[in-house]
């Protein structure tokens, strides 16, 4: 009898153990991601795409909540839009871009819209429509964008004709009746006609010049009848951003007046990077003497100027645009794939920069279609400057120039950190060169293979 209830005992002791042993799903396991806190769900969300976010706002209350009003998921917005994809040609994207703007506007601090190439007037049409109603909106939700970017818009095509101006005063309104919170300005490649252009630079200046620190308004204007140094409304715009640290411009764009008037309205030490962009058909022939460029330098000492020549390559036109008074950092002479008789940059590298030798840092010379020798000028020119970091040359040279570069490089004699090298060939055969630049990084391979930042190449060109 005992026994009998002695091994009834066991098996329910047995089955309560296995009972006991078998996995079971904790509670808590099926409610973790309700029980996440609010920080580390925002920070999961911060590694999602915009596509991703739009989707999981749909999964529960809470997610809808966090992903549509925390602002930091919003804080940047790049809108791109093509004259050639077939889904541009549509309504939808414009649509979604309001819509974004309806719904997170209100968030964003970084904003751009960029249109490629606008090949047809309905394009064009729905782009304008769509920044319009964008740009209301943020001014009417007061959203407090710190960088605004309209980059390549290419206003002088005819494709633009019958909605260019009002495009412009759009953009005109939204800056004046925006918040005082724009620091970063792009209007690169707009292209637009004098009187479209000051009216944006007018009303931009008047409301955000004070707090603007960056303007690229490089190709800003298209061709005008009177060239820009000669409108005196333009330097008047500019004088209203006085606490500008970088600024683009094109060489057409510069006059004495304009350096005098950013001397006079900057505030102190302000200006740091001045980027000028020498084009050989846009006006330069105007004469900027070196006592303006000096009353800029003492109002801003920490001024470093930029200049990129293209197609411009004749010494008597660096002769009266480099002058000794800019505080050059980086030159850039690129022949943009074509090449004239008239072009000469021997004196150039032999007379001119050598003025700049403590200041300059960078130098690019891109002539694929000129066979001028200035390898011994360059060395030189190489040497003797103090603070020179970086040399991008593409041009008919010698693979020695390479040798002798690199032992200088070695021996100390240059702070070079980047070195570029393309050599231009006429003939299609390339092994001889590649060989010669095989043997010189094998020559040189402890120096190349630590800090210099160092390529070089042999190309044919036609």
């Amino acid at each position: 009898m005992s026994s009998a209830a002695d091994a009834t005992t066991v098996e329910i002791v047995c089955e309560e153990t296995k009972a006991n042993t078998r996995p079971q799903t904790p509670v808590s396991d099926t409610k973790s991601w309700d029980n996440l806190p609010h920080v580390s769900l925002i920070k999961i969300f911060t590694y999602l795409k915009e596509s991703q976010l739009l989707e999981l706002q749909f999964v529960c209350k809470r997610w809808y909540d966090v992903i549509r009003h925390t602002p930091s998921l919003w804080r940047d917005k790049y809108f791109r839009f093509s004259g050639r994809e077939p889904r541009d040609l549509t309504h939808q994207p414009y649509r979604y871009a309001t819509h974004f703007i309806r719904t997170f506007g209100k968030y964003l601090h970084v904003l751009e819209f960029r249109l490629h190439s606008p090949v047809s007037t309905g394009v064009c049409k729905k782009f304008q429509v769509c920044v319009k109603v964008c740009l209301n909106h943020l001014a009417k939700n007061r959203a407090r964008i710190k960088v605004l970017s309209l980059p390549m818009l290419q206003l002088d095509r005819s494709q633009w004709m019958l909605y260019k101006e009002d495009f412009c005063s759009a953009l005109a309104k939204f800056f004046c009746k925006s918040q005082h919170s724009m620091r970063d300005v792009c209007l690169r490649g707009a292209r637009a006609n004098f009187d479209d252009g000051y009216k944006v630079l007018y009303a931009m200046g008047y409301n955000t010049g004070d707090t603007v620190t960056r303007l690229d308004l490089e190709d800003f204007f298209g061709r005008t009848p009177t060239p820009v140094y000669d409108k005196p409304q333009f330097v008047d715009c500019l004088k209203n951003f006085t606490n500008l640290q970088e600024l683009d411009l094109n060489y057409s764009c510069l006059s004495e007046e304009l350096l005098d008037g950013l001397a006079e309205k900057l505030n102190p030490d302000s200006l740091r990077w001045f980027y000028l962009k020498i084009y050989a058909y846009d006006p330069h022939n105007q004469v900027v003497w070196g006592h303006s460029w000096a009353a800029l330098v003492k109002k801003c000492p920490s001024l470093k100027v930029n200049m990129l020549f293209q197609r411009v390559m004749t010494s008597d036109e660096h002769f009266r645009i480099l002058l000794p008074q800019i505080p050059l950092s980086q030159v850039s002479f690129d022949g943009c794939y074509f090449a004239d008789q008239s072009w000469q940059l021997y004196p150039t590298i032999t007379s001119i920069l050598p003025l700049f030798k403590k200041h300059l840092r960078r130098i690019t010379i891109d002539l694929p279609d000129t066979r001028e020798v200035f390898e011994n000028e360059l060395l030189s020119l190489i040497q003797h400057c103090d603070k020179l970091v970086s040399l991008k040359l593409y041009a008919f040279i010698t693979s020695r120039f390479v040798d002798r570069l690199l032992q200088m490089v070695q021996d100390g004699k240059s702070k070079l950190e980047i070195i570029k090298i393309r050599i231009y060939l006429r003939d299609y055969d390339t092994q001889d060169e590649e060989s010669e630049l095989d043997r010189i990084f094998a020559k040189y391979e402890r120096l190349v293979g630590g800090d210099l930042n160092y390529y070089a190449s042999c190309v044919t060109s036609i």
